[in-house]
C-alpha cells in the first residue's frame, strides 16, 4: 500500500503496523487517523475511508486541544471536509459540533479533574495550552485512565 505524506510529498510503502492499523480504522468506519511517514518521519492526517489526506483547518480555539476520551491524550485538528469535523488522530473519534466538543471536554474534566490543567477556558470555548506548559507527566495519567467508556 502506497501513502504520499503530505509534509515531504514523497510515496512510501506502508508498514505492516501501519496497514494493519489503516485496515482496524477502516473497519471501525474511522475518518481520521495519524501516520508516520516512512521517509520524513512527519505526521500527517490520512481518511482511512477514502485513503485521501483531510485537509486541516487551523482554528485559533481548537486545533491542538486535547482528546478527551479516556486514556487517548492525542491532539485535535479541524477538518474542513465535506461535512467539517475536530478530529482525534489516535482514536479516531469526531465531533461534528463545537458544543458537543465543548460537552466533551467538560465531561472528561468533571470526571478527571488533573485534564483541566491542559485547557485554558474562555467564555464558552477551550483553548490548549502550550505544550511546553502541560504537566510533564500528562501522557502517562492519562494513558493509565479505564477505557471502559469514551
Amino acid at each position: 500500500m502506497n501513502i504520499t505524506c503530505d509534509q515531504c510529498k514523497e510515496t512510501f510503502t506502508a508498514s505492516l503496523d501501519q496497514m494493519a492499523f489503516i485496515s482496524d480504522s477502516q473497519k471501525k468506519g474511522m475518518r481520521f487517523i495519524m501516520l508516520e511517514c516512512l521517509s520524513c518521519y512527519s505526521s500527517f492526517s490520512l481518511n482511512p475511508m477514502t485513503m485521501e489526506q483531510p485537509i486541516p483547518k487551523k482554528t485559533a480555539d481548537e486545533d491542538g486541544l486535547r482528546c478527551p476520551c479516556n486514556s487517548c491524550y492525542g491532539l485535535l485538528s479541524y477538518v474542513d471536509d465535506s461535512k467539517p469535523f475536530w478530529g482525534c488522530g489516535e482514536c479516531g473519534t469526531v465531533w461534528f459540533s463545537k458544543a458537543d466538543l465543548v460537552q466533551s471536554i467538560t465531561n472528561s474534566i468533571e470526571k478527571y479533574p488533573y485534564r483541566a490543567k491542559v485547557y485554558t477556558k474562555k467564555g464558552n470555548n477551550f483553548h490548549p495550552v502550550p505544550l511546553e506548559n502541560e504537566p510533564e507527566n500528562y501522557e502517562d495519567v492519562v494513558a493509565q485512565e479505564k477505557t471502559d467508556s469514551k
